[in-house]
């Protein structure tokens, strides 16, 4: 609990630097301290589409977080259920960049994007433009829900940041080629992705070049500085379309699934001045004036040294470089790719149960099942080390790597577990239960002349579905007041394992066995539903339990 504490308390520390400087690339947490745990989403909606192209049915959910003190919402920032964005909803200098603009988090778990992929005419071609106007419908449909059942209306109208990695990097463009008149700005993490069309409104782009997916099939010691098709792609639209505030990060150190605290921070500075920028205070939609901005070329290979300048159309010689809000941003976007791109490689690897190294057979990474503590069930451990060589089963398996003196350092990434340090884990389930995926991450920093790099692992933790069954007896919560401030839960298993909980939406928290109330936004509709989810893992050791069936228990908070 003590660095839990400590963590929020720096970081909220931190932002109120970064409103001083418009933003910045420090580092003023470990990523190992970063938890999903007790992420508060006031509202919640639920809903059904059936309106695909391909004839499917799909079901999504949106949670709503409301910055605890606003009285109007000027804008929302929407995210769905991948990886970062696990880490992203609720990271501090996320929400306090929100608080700062007045912006609610929308968090859809599971999606509101339909990932079937509808086909053209010809039934081969793949076309997610079909399913644009079906998502964009279905969003607006559960944000009126939402509209009415939080108290705060302008949820029907107000405008959209979306903001996606992966599969969800088309989600980001959904909400921009069929709504642009109502997104702030689109933020595109990790791959190299702009927008299929449009080129008026905001984009930041962060390219993670050291990319993990498949990178058993290239030389790992050169394909993470092989940049320059990436770099001229992104710096040449700026060219065809010089009007257009693009914004470009490069990040040397990790790929595809890596958000580290630079790169969290650096996507909390641009939703604050963004926002500051693009949201007129009737809460219209301003376009934004280049002329405040600067362009500069990041310092990747054959742009060392440039220069950060004001933007000016008339000077032909810059029309290529990224945009950015401000010449702090700008700064901190080369801060982050001023790296040496010629350092050698350096590998972290997972281990497998056997003590042996993890093999990379899912789509270049490693997949790991741990072996859950025979004491609680829920408890396990992962491990990770430094190789020599290259792994066996990379291209040119057996060749020298380079080897720095430092321990990865072992990382939740995203999924229904949070760490207890030192590599040690313990699985809690939560609202995105069983929607997200589960990744650990190994981060090593570099030297001079040794590449810092993030390795990312699937982990596979198994239900119990084998063993004696128990089930929970949950008692109904009764309704409670606005004036209390918490509760105590009351639920057993009939196997007499001790049962957890989760809060899947409201206004609270859990700690221990207690749902503490946090603070309900002043505009808020009562009553406010709270829901309320107890579970147990059960247990995978002998005597084998099987996992309890979830008993979720709904009560409203009164306002006398």
């Amino acid at each position: 609990m003590f660095l839990k504490v400590v963590f929020v308390v720096c970081m909220i520390g931190a932002w109120h630097n970064c409103n001083a400087q418009g933003l910045s690339a420090t580092n003023y947490a470990t990523e190992t301290e970063r938890s999903p745990e007790n992420q508060v989403f006031q509202f919640a909606q639920s809903g059904t589409c059936t309106a695909w192209p391909d004839g499917s049915k799909t079901n999504a959910t949106l949670y709503l977080w409301i910055p605890e003190k606003c009285k109007q919402l000027r804008g929302l920032v929407i995210m769905c259920t991948n990886v970062p964005e696990h880490m992203l909803v609720g990271h501090p200098a996320i929400r306090q960049a929100c608080v700062a603009n007045n912006l609610g988090i929308i968090w859809s778990t599971p999606s509101f994007m339909n990932f079937r992929k509808s086909v053209d005419k010809d039934n081969k071609t793949l076309n997610m433009a079909l399913e644009y106007k079906t998502a964009i419908d279905f969003l607006q449909q559960m944000l009126d829900g939402l509209a009415a059942k939080s108290g705060y209306q302008e949820i029907s109208t107000i405008p959209w940041l979306p903001i996606g990695e992966s599969g969800h990097l088309l989600m980001v463009d959904a909400l921009l080629e069929q709504s642009p008149q109502r997104c702030i700005a689109g933020v595109y993490l990790k791959n190299n992705h702009l927008p299929p069309h449009n080129r008026t409104v905001p984009v930041l782009t962060i390219f993670g070049s050291a990319q993990e997916w498949g990178q058993d099939k290239t030389d790992i010691r050169s394909n993470w500085n092989n940049i320059d098709g990436a770099y001229n792609y992104a710096t040449g639209q700026r060219k065809l379309y010089p009007n257009w505030p693009f914004s470009y990060v490069i990040d040397g150190t990790s790929g595809h699934f890596d958000c580290s605290e630079k790169i969290t921070r650096f996507v909390a500075g641009y939703i604050n001045l963004i926002a500051k920028k693009r949201i007129a205070p009737d809460g219209t939609l301003a376009n934004l004036a280049l002329g405040e901005g600067f362009v500069a070329n990041l310092p990747v290979p054959g742009h060392e040294n440039s220069s950060i300048k004001p933007f000016n159309l008339a000077d032909t010689s810059s029309l290529k470089a990224p945009w950015y809000i401000n010449r702090d941003m700008a700064l901190s976007a080369q801060k982050i790719a001023s790296i040496n791109w010629h350092s050698s490689t350096q590998l972290p690897v997972f281990l497998d149960d056997s003590g042996k190294i993890a093999d990379h057979s899912f789509n270049g990474i490693s997949r790991i099942k741990p072996i859950l503590s025979d004491t609680d069930g829920i408890t396990f451990k992962v491990r990770g080390v430094m190789t020599d060589v290259i792994p066996s089963d990379f291209l040119n398996a057996g060749q020298k790597l380079s080897k720095t003196a430092f321990k990865p350092a072992i990382e939740w990434v995203s999924g229904q577990f949070k760490p207890l340090g030192n590599g040690r884990f313990r699985i809690m389930l939560d609202r995105s239960w069983p929607n997200t995926a589960n990744y650990v991450g190994l981060r090593l920093p570099g030297t001079d002349s040794v590449r810092a790099i993030f390795q990312p692992a699937g982990l596979t933790l198994t239900k119990n579905e084998s063993g004696f069954p128990q089930k929970i007896t949950f008692q109904p919560i009764p309704d409670v007041n606005a004036h209390v401030k918490r509760i105590t839960l009351h639920a057993t298993s009939d196997a007499g394992l001790k049962v957890e909980y989760y809060v899947e939406s409201g206004p609270a928290i859990v700690q221990e066995n207690n749902l503490v109330f946090t603070q309900i936004p002043p505009k808020a509709k009562y009553p406010v539903a709270v829901t309320v989810v107890a579970w147990q893992w059960g247990r995978s050791a002998t005597p084998k339990v099987k996992m309890a069936q979830l008993v979720k228990q709904t009560f409203y908070i009164t306002a006398n």
